[in-house]
């Protein structure tokens, strides 16, 4: 079978983008031939993946993905696909992998009525509704229950048109024989003292996933536990507005700022504790990692995963609406208290109970199934 698949941008460390390449390959991996069409591919190119780059420039991101929309269907027309997946809002797809919440409803809530108006905002909404009109042929792979519900509230999807797809956690962030050996030579790495705290943020959207709530709770801790408190920060984002707040709140020698990082399990074994207030947020990959590694979380009810934190205590998930003050009290009785070796614990169960890590080959069953059905 001949697959497409459609992505806006790849860049490395997107969560997106992983899920992406996780899924192609477990369609390769089934024998089915695939094609990923993109605007911009940023890094390493995948040697054992076909690639079509449609190279269209415009000045806004808006009319830009128009206009790959565009010749993406063009390229279709010429391809003789037996099935196309895409992995951002448009016409033409038979699945759609639903990573981003509704922007329909964000608008709605976010916004003044007439930014409606706006041609950009008209052009994302057309997108989404190509996708989840009730007229829409296209099936989703959901991500996350609420989202599923968000979007059938706002586009009154039927819901046989949706999967629930489970996570797709990577295995190898869980706790291993040789993790001391790995936090020891990390936390020398970064010049952890053995009874400083060290603090993981993770996440490539700074803003959204609340690194300004974290930084403000940091700021907050007494001054014993704070002179002993270092915080990484491993991510692909604009930090000169976060840099300035932390140099405002006083802790701007104690924050790291360590960019898109390949050795995310290492920092997540050196760390004592991953904060991830987050504003929104469909799922929270990073939330499970965590917890499988072993290191206690705290995050916000928001994050579509943050059930699975709650269930099995593997720490803190604070109420909406969001609170500084309770993330500043999580925060402080976090690195206080004895809880977190029960909340390491917990997340070790959950890592050897919970189906957590089969999310690309379930796209991929689906995807493939559907393909071999048209064909035949």
């Amino acid at each position: 079978m001949k697959i497409a698949f459609a992505l806006f941008k790849y860049f490395p460390f997107g969560g997106l983008q992983k899920d992406m390449l996780a899924i192609a390959g477990a369609c390769q991996d089934k024998g089915h031939e695939l094609t990923i069409f993109c605007n911009e591919w940023q890094g390493e190119k995948p040697e054992n993946l076909s690639l079509q780059i449609l190279p269209v420039k415009a000045r806004s991101n808006h009319k830009k993905n128009h206009l790959f929309i565009e010749a993406f269907l063009q390229a279709l027309e010429k391809g003789d696909f037996d099935c196309v997946v895409g992995f951002n809002k448009m016409p033409g797809l038979d699945f759609y992998y639903a990573a981003d919440t509704c922007f329909k409803t964000k608008l709605e809530k976010e916004r003044p009525w007439f930014y409606r108006l706006l041609p950009r905002y008209r052009l994302f909404v057309d997108q989404e509704a190509a996708v989840f009109a009730p007229s829409a042929k296209t099936h989703i792979l959901a991500i996350a229950e609420r989202s599923i519900a968000e979007y059938q509230a706002c586009y009154g999807t039927p819901r046989e048109r949706f999967t629930l797809l489970p996570p797709g956690i990577s295995p190898d962030r869980k706790k291993s024989a040789d993790s001391i050996q790995r936090r020891r030579k990390m936390r020398a790495l970064l010049k952890l003292a053995d009874n400083d705290f060290a603090l993981l943020f993770i996440g490539s959207g700074f803003r959204t996933k609340g690194l300004d709530r974290a930084l403000l709770a940091m700021a907050a801790l007494p001054e014993e536990i704070r002179h002993r408190t270092q915080f990484f920060i491993v991510g692909q984002d604009k930090k000169p507005a976060f840099e300035a707040l932390a140099k405002q709140a006083g802790i701007l020698s104690r924050v790291h700022f360590m960019g898109g990082r390949k050795d995310v399990p290492d920092f997540l074994v050196a760390a004592d504790l991953l904060v991830h207030p987050a504003y929104r947020e469909n799922t929270g990959t990073v939330l499970l990692e965590a917890a499988i590694a072993g290191l206690p979380v705290i995050t916000t009810a928001v994050c579509g995963y943050a059930h699975y934190i709650e269930e099995f205590n593997c720490g803190v998930v604070l109420n909406e609406p969001y609170e500084q003050q309770a993330m500043d009290k999580a925060l402080l009785q976090a690195l206080q208290g004895k809880q977190r070796n029960t909340w390491q614990q917990n997340g070790l169960r959950l890592s050897e109970t919970a189906d957590i890590y089969s999310l690309a080959s379930t796209a991929a069953n689906i995807i493939c199934q559907n393909a071999e059905h048209q064909h035949d």
